[in-house]
C-alpha cells in the first residue's frame, strides 16, 4: 500500500533545560544527538541538541560564536520530531551523502530544510557534529567547545544531509503494512545495532516490546518492581544505565550516579527495544561477568554497551545476599556495578562485582557481524 501524501516536518518548541519532546529525531548513528533549529532575526539556523540530566541542552553556530545558553538563544529552540510512522506521516527520514543530493533528491525524496538552512552531519574522528549549510553560499558551520568551524565545497562531499523519503517504509520496518508486503527476492539485511527509543518519565507505558532483566520477573528488593527494563540516561555527558518499570501505566525509572539515586524528575530517557526476530541480526543473552568481560578477539558474546568520551557503560543483573536480584549499570572494563535504591547509589567493584553480576550481551546470528 503506498504512503499517504507526506505531512510537513514537525518542530517542537522547546525551552532550554526542559525534557525533550516525544519522539525526537536522532542524528545518524548517534545515541545522544538530535536535530535542532533556532531563529536569529528571522533567519533559521540548524544545530544539535542533546540530553543532559533528562533535559535539553544545545549548540548552534552563529557567525564566529558558539551559542549554548538560554540568554544567548533567547530561551528556547525547536527540536525535530517524528510521530508515528510512514503510514501516518507519509514519509520516513533518511540520511544521504551531500555529494549524492543532485542525483537522489526529487519530489519523492525531499531535503529537510528551513529557508536557506539545512542540517548537515559531519563524521570526524574527534567526535561527530551536526551543523547547517547556508544554501546561498554552500558554506557549512559547526560549533563545538566554544569554537565555530567552517567547511566549503569539496569538504562537504562525504558529509550527510537528512531527507524525507516518501516511498514505502525504512529498512527493517516492522509495521503491519510492511510485514504484509510480498517478501523481497532475497533476504534483506538485518539490524546489527541496538535500537533505543526516546521517552520521558511519566509518559504512557510504550506498546513496543522492551528488553527485560533476565527476561523474567525478578525476586528483588522490597518496594522495587519485579519487572525491570533496560533504560539509558545521560548526566554531564556520561551515559548511565538503570532500571525502568511500568508504574500504573506510566514510565518510571531509577538511575545512580556519583553516590546518588535519581528516581524522580529524570526527564528524558531511552529504553532498549526488543526488535522482532525477523529484523534482528543478533540475539540477546544474559552472560556471567567473567565470560562477558573477556576481551579476546573473536569472542561470541559481546556486552551491550553505550560508549562516548565520558565512559563506556553496560547493564546487568546483580545477585544480592538473600537471593535477591536487581538491574544495575555495569562498567565491564573497570569491574564495577552500581544501582540506585533508597536515595543512594549502591556499588561494588573487583571480585565482588565479577562474582555476582550477569551482563546483558549480544551474539551475532550466522552470516552477520555486530556493529557498535
Amino acid at each position: 500500500m503506498p504512503n499517504p501524501p507526506p505531512k510537513e516536518d514537525t518542530w517542537a518548541f522547546q525551552p532550554i533545560g526542559s525534557p525533550f519532546p516525544p519522539s525526537p529525531v536522532k542524528c545518524m548513528g548517534e545515541q545522544n544527538m538530535y536535530v535542532a533549529l533556532w531563529y536569529k532575526h528571522g533567519k533559521p539556523i540548524h544545530g544539535r541538541s542533546w540530553n543532559n540530566g533528562g533535559v535539553v541542552e544545545c549548540s548552534f553556530p552563529y557567525k564566529s560564536a558558539e551559542l549554548t545558553t538560554k540568554a544567548q538563544l533567547e530561551g528556547q529552540i525547536q527540536v525535530l520530531q517524528y510521530l508515528g510512522d510512514h503510514n501516518s506521516q507519509g514519509f520516513w527520514y533518511e540520511w544521504i551523502k551531500y555529494k549524492d543530493r543532485l542525483e537522489k533528491l526529487d519530489d519523492k525524496h525531499q531535503l529537510v530544510r528551513c529557508g536557506d538552512s539545512f542540517p548537515i552531519f559531519w563524521k570526524r574522528p574527534e567526535g561527530n557534529l551536526l551543523g547547517y549549510v547556508d544554501n546561498k553560499t554552500e558554506e557549512a558551520l559547526f560549533s563545538f567547545n566554544g569554537k565555530v568551524y567552517s567547511k566549503k565545497g569539496g569538504e562537504l562531499s562525504d558529509m550527510y544531509i537528512i531527507t524525507r523519503n516518501c516511498v514505502g517504509g525504512p529498512p527493517h520496518c516492522g509495521c503491519a503494512a510492511c510485514g504484509a508486503a510480498p517478501p523481497p527476492p532475497k533476504p534483506p539485511p538485518k539490524v546489527v545495532i541496538d535500537e533505543w527509543m526516546d521517552i520521558r518519565e511519566g509518559d504512557p507505558w510504550p506498546t513496543r516490546p522492551l528488553v527485560r532483566a533476565l527476561d523474567k520477573s525478578l525476586d528483588t528488593l522490597p518496594g522495587v518492581p519485579a519487572d525491570q527494563y533496560v533504560g539509558l540516561w545521560y548526566m554531564q555527558g556520561e551515559p548511565v544505565m538503570g532500571r525502568v518499570w511500568n508504574e500504573n501505566g506510566k514510565v518510571a525509572a531509577s538511575f545512580s550516579w556519583f553516590n546518588n539515586e535519581y528516581a524522580k524528575n529524570v526527564g528524558s530517557i531511552q529504553l532498549l527495544v526488543h526488535l522482532a526476530e525477523n529484523v534482528r541480526g543478533f540475539d540477546y543473552g544474559w552472560i556471567p561477568f567473567p565470560e562477558a568481560a573477556k576481551f579476546d578477539s573473536g569472542k561470541e558474546w559481546l556486552p551491550v554497551h553505550v560508549n562516548n568520551h565520558k565512559g563506556d557503560i553496560s547493564v546487568g543483573v546483580v545477585n544480592l545476599p538473600g537471593g535477591k536480584q536487581i538491574l544495575a549499570k555495569v562498567d565491564v572494563r573497570n569491574e564495577k556495578y552500581g544501582y540506585g535504591h533508597g536515595g543512594k547509589e549502591h556499588s561494588a567493584s573487583a571480585k565482588a562485582c565479577a562474582d555476582s553480576t550477569i551482563v546483558l550481551c549480544r551474539k551475532a546470528k550466522p552470516g552477520y557481524k555486530l556493529d557498535g
